[in-house]
Order: C-alpha cells, then sequence, then structure tokens
C-alpha cells in the first residue's frame, strides 16, 4: 500500500514538473511559431501561387520555381553566393585566425588597443560600411582615386574599381572582408586564450617555433571554433543582401549580384511576390542542408577529437 502511495505520488510530482516545464516553454513556442515558423510555412504556400500582395492569389504550381531557375539574373546570383561563400571561408577565416594569433601571443601596447579596432568593423551598420566602401572606391572622388591623381599614376587612376565586372565583385569582396571579420578575429582570441599557458611554454622548451605552434597545437585546440566560423561564413554569405545593393545595387551586369537582391526585386520591385517566396525557399533550403552537413561533420570530429 505504501508503495503504491508513493508511485502516485512520485507520478503526481512529475504531472507537476511537466505542467512546471510547459507552462515556462509556452510564451517561446508562441513566439517562435508567430514570426518563424508561421511565416515559414506562408512562405512555401506563397511560392506556388502567383500574387502580387493585393487581389485574387492563383495557384500555378511549380512555375514559379521553373521561371526563376530560367533567369539569368538569378542564375549569376546563384553562383556568385557559393563563389562568395567559398572565398569566404578559404580567404577571411585563415586571415582572421592570423590576426587572432598575433594579437595573444604578441601582446604589446599597440595589439592590445587593436582589438577594438578590429571589432569596430562589426559594429558599424551596414548603410555606413557601404557608404565607406564607395567613399573608397568611388571613380569620381573616391580615396584610391585621388591617391592615383595625387601621386600621378595613370594606371592606378584609370582603374574603375565598382563599374568593372571583373573587378567589381572583388572590390566588395574586400570591403566585406574588412567588414565581417571582426567577430571572427574577437572569437578566435577567446578560444586561443583559453589553451593553457604550461602547453605553450612545453612547446617552446621543446624548440617549436611559432609556425609551429600554430599549426600543431593552436589550430588543433581551436577546430571547432574554426568550423562555427566556416558555417556562419557559408550561410551569411548565401544569405547576403545588404552589403552588395546598398554599394553595386547588384551590378554592373550582375556581377555582385546574389540572391537576397534577386528576391528583393521580385517581390518588392516587380511585385511578384511568388516568386519572391520561390527563391526565399530555395535560400532557406540550401541554408538548411549546409547547416545540417556542417553541424554533422562538426559533431562527428568532435567525436573522434575525444575518443582520441
Amino acid at each position: 500500500m505504501a508503495v503504491a502511495q508513493t508511485a502516485k505520488r512520485k507520478k503526481k510530482r512529475d504531472w507537476y514538473r511537466l505542467g512546471f516545464i510547459a507552462l515556462f516553454l509556452l510564451p517561446a513556442l508562441a513566439i517562435l511559431g508567430t514570426f518563424m515558423f508561421y511565416p515559414i510555412k506562408e512562405t512555401f504556400r506563397l511560392s506556388f501561387m502567383r500574387s502580387s500582395g493585393f487581389g485574387e492569389e492563383i495557384y500555378v504550381g511549380w512555375r514559379n520555381y521553373q521561371r526563376i531557375f530560367a533567369s539569368p539574373e538569378f542564375r549569376q546570383g546563384f553562383v556568385n553566393v557559393f563563389k562568395w561563400a567559398f572565398w569566404s571561408v578559404a580567404i577571411q577565416i585563415p586571415l582572421a585566425f592570423f590576426i587572432a594569433f598575433t594579437c595573444v601571443n604578441f601582446r604589446t601596447r599597440i595589439i592590445g588597443r587593436l582589438r577594438g579596432v578590429y571589432y569596430l568593423s562589426n559594429v558599424l551598420p551596414s548603410a555606413i560600411t557601404a557608404m565607406l566602401g564607395v567613399f573608397i572606391f568611388s571613380p569620381t572622388s573616391g580615396v584610391i582615386k585621388t591617391f592615383a591623381k595625387t601621386t600621378g599614376w595613370k594606371w592606378l587612376e584609370s582603374i574603375d574599381w565598382l563599374g568593372n565586372p571583373k573587378l567589381a565583385f572583388w572590390s566588395l569582396f574586400a570591403l566585406a572582408t574588412w567588414a565581417y571579420m571582426g567577430f571572427g578575429i574577437i572569437y578566435l582570441m577567446a578560444n586561443i586564450e583559453q589553451i593553457p599557458t604550461e602547453i605553450r611554454e612545453a612547446a617552446l622548451i621543446d624548440g617549436a617555433t611559432q609556425w609551429q605552434y600554430a599549426w600543431r597545437v593552436v589550430i588543433p585546440y581551436v577546430s571547432y571554433a574554426i568550423r562555427v566560423q566556416a558555417i556562419l561564413a557559408t550561410v551569411g554569405s548565401i544569405k547576403l543582401f545588404d552589403l552588395p545593393y546598398m554599394v553595386t545595387l547588384g551590378g554592373p551586369r550582375n556581377a555582385t549580384v546574389t540572391l537576397g537582391i534577386t528576391l528583393y526585386r521580385e517581390a518588392f520591385l516587380n511585385w511578384q511576390y511568388g516568386r519572391g517566396a520561390a527563391i526565399g525557399v530555395v535560400i532557406f533550403l540550401i541554408c538548411l542542408v549546409i547547416t545540417i552537413f556542417q553541424f554533422s561533420f562538426v559533431n562527428d570530429h568532435s567525436a573522434t577529437d575525444q575518443s582520441i
């Protein structure tokens, strides 16, 4: 009898505990459902409709997807975002690691002050960053143009950094590297600083150079942080919109167009909400697949590292 009463009280406490947890989860679930899950569901639904945002919606099936994939602008944006993602991982992450490693292992007054300078670019709004980019690369009165005129370097003066389709992408990417790399530097610095001092001292006593210490000790130690940086850089590149649009409007000749810019043009300039939603679905699915794949890769390697 006593055992049955104890089990009954325990079951009652479990129900109270479950209700208590549900009570505190309900606000979060309501917010997620209202501002995330419902908009995602509506975007999928709208991608199968012909809609201008006003009046009746007409079901067109997969026609919106057929039209966007047939669009040269969409295909160029598709290529550009993956190109942007590749070079973000290949250039920005190694550069961020090099700066972070230098700031942590070579402590001076100047480097200590540079920490704030490196992160400043991450604090600035995208609009200000875009203005700085135009101020630097402007073909009429930009910093580079003015410097070329002052020094008499005609070859530099003749370069149109934002108007040449072959240079516009790289000019914009250089600006984005400065703008987006600050978080990576601070994040990697925080991870490098967690390496015990004894490990560094032991490596140096054994005769390891700074390069060997960085390659054989630091990189394996912060490998998880580097992989997370790769995920953020890749997904951020796929969703990129603000900086290319404010600096070049996706031009010249779609050299810097992205999927986000194409979505904006279709939905809010051409009033083709269905096509815009279809592009949004494509962006969402690409980011979802990449995130699942990369996080699975991270977890697998983390488990392997722990077992070793």
